[in-house]
């Protein structure tokens, strides 16, 4: 006999709630019935709501007693599968599904924008609770009412009013009802975002900014260093908590850098290399840990060379630092925070600076980038991938148009570049162009949401809660238009399903 398996987080079931039993005996358009027997040794027909091969829908029949259950699928009466559950008064579970959500670039279902201040959500499983409770992520949101909805076996849960701060700010986060104490699984839902392939904007900076480092701990964004448009290298920390869309500011930097590589390992933030002033070649060595529990930075081991410009990315706990402003474009070493060691790699085939750095399935990538010091330099299209289990570098198919100054950041597998400096069409002389790299594919796109304010001059940025995150960077070429603007993108691609 097949085994059955019932689609629950737990093979508990609730009269009256719609349910899937699987299994590989089940086709589409066959004959099939659903019987449930329950504690007091009373069997029941369940309503049949879809058949499809491998799976047959089916209404919980009402007025089960509650206790040990089995389920029996039947094809012309014969028992195929069966299973055994538990019935009990409720079972709360969360459709990720209807009005809320809409696939993306690869049928992964994920959350609208949500608009307004009342909501509502489809499930199954909680209309005979007498208590339901609604969360997003540790905020208590009210409920208006939750009852059964018009189709079989589907119930509503309608929340609000809401509170305008969560309604209008947050990325995404996880929602959950709590019927009669049981609580569902969790959904993402997307207070206040864009549409997918679409921009919006945060809560500015506190202080213009460009040519700095960024990265995300714990939740929040840190805004590392850099300078404003007088080009005076500051050693400001700015931290950004997206659930307030609020900014405030952490301990400052041992000393001011701007163009310097940060990274991020084990809940500790990481802020290496760099330059102490605007010029071309006041490059630093310096390694600094930031601990947030205690809000200080540490010195840990120096670079083996001074350096800024380059980028960095982690793989396996290691920090791979690639690249920087001449002589040392074609410099690439790993750091190891648990040893606080570096170690030397075979230099990068291309050399250059201005670059992007990110990690993909346990590889390092290296894009794009400019070959001299200043912004006007000769650019390359050059995609480069470090391979750290074999320690041997390969190329990958070039970018849409060579770039320097550029940013990037990962989302859903996906490799995500923005902006740069070189546009010549341009007064600004930034790009606003927004590509993307499937590193499966092994494949470019050029997205038709290209940046609302075009920038250069950050490195490093965050995916979180369904946003990337770019604070801040120069808005004309050169360092002398360091801004507040802070843009987020909410991405539709994936190349993590394929």
């Amino acid at each position: 006999m097949l085994p059955l398996l019932l689609l629950a987080l737990a093979p508990v079931l609730a009269p009256e709630m719609l349910s899937t039993a699987f299994s590989a005996a089940i086709r589409s358009g066959g004959d099939y019935s659903v019987a449930v027997m329950d504690a007091s040794g009373v069997e029941r027909m369940a309503a049949i709501a879809g058949v499809a091969d491998g799976a047959v829908r089916f209404v919980v029949p009402a007025g089960l007693a509650l206790g040990e259950a089995s389920v029996a699928l039947r094809e012309g009466g014969a028992v195929i599968a069966s299973a055994k559950v538990q019935i009990a008064a409720v079972a709360p579970e969360l459709f990720a599904v209807g009005d809320w959500f809409v696939a993306d670039s690869k049928g992964v279902m994920r959350p609208r924008p949500l608009e307004g201040t009342k909501w509502k959500f489809l499930g199954t499983g909680f209309r005979a609770a007498r208590t339901v409770t609604a969360r997003f992520g540790d905020v208590e949101v009210p409920v208006e009412r939750h009852a059964a909805w018009e189709a079989p076996g589907v119930d509503e849960v309608i929340l609000g009013p809401l509170r305008e701060a969560l309604a209008t700010r947050w990325g995404e986060v996880d929602f959950r009802v709590v019927a009669d104490g049981v609580e569902s699984n969790v959904v993402p839902v997307a207070p206040g975002l864009p549409l997918f392939g679409g921009w919006g904007r945060r809560a500015e900076l506190p202080a213009a900014n460009s040519e700095m480092g960024v990265a995300e701990l714990d939740g929040r964004i840190y805004v590392l260093g850099g300078y404003p448009s007088t080009r005076v290298t500051v050693a400001t920390v700015q931290v950004y908590d997206p659930e307030k869309d609020e900014w405030r500011l952490a301990a400052p930097l041992p000393r001011g850098v701007n163009h310097s590589m940060p990274a991020v390992v084990n809940g500790k933030l990481y802020v290496m290399g760099g330059q102490s002033d605007a010029g071309n070649t006041s490059f630093v060595d310096t390694n600094y840990m930031y601990d947030p529990s205690a809000d200080v930075w540490v010195e840990k081991a120096r670079l083996p060379l001074a350096r800024g410009g380059g980028a960095a990315a982690v793989v396996d706990g290691k920090i791979y630092v690639a690249g920087g402003r001449p002589p040392r474009g074609a410099d690439f070493a790993v750091y190891d925070p648990v040893a606080d060691q570096w170690t030397v790699l075979p230099d990068i085939p291309t050399q250059r600076n201005h670059l992007a750095a990110v990690a993909v399935n346990g590889k390092v990538y290296v894009i794009g980038g400019r070959f001299q010091a200043g912004f006007t330099s000769p650019q390359t299209d050059v995609v480069e991938i470090y391979d750290p289990s074999t320690g041997k570098w390969s190329t990958g198919a070039k970018m849409i148009q060579a770039r320097g100054g550029i940013n990037s950041a990962v989302a859903y597998g996906c490799i995500h570049v923005f902006g740069g400096e070189g546009n010549r069409a341009a007064p600004s002389g930034v790009y606003p162009h927004h590509d993307v790299y499937d590193p499966v594919a092994d494949k470019w796109e050029r997205l038709d949401d290209p940046m609302p304010i075009p920038v250069h001059g950050v490195t490093g940025a965050a995916f979180l809660r369904g946003l990337i995150y770019l604070p801040g960077g120069g808005t004309t070429d050169g360092g002398s238009s360091g801004g507040t603007q802070h843009q987020v993108y909410r991405p539709r691609h994936n190349c993590a399903v394929q």
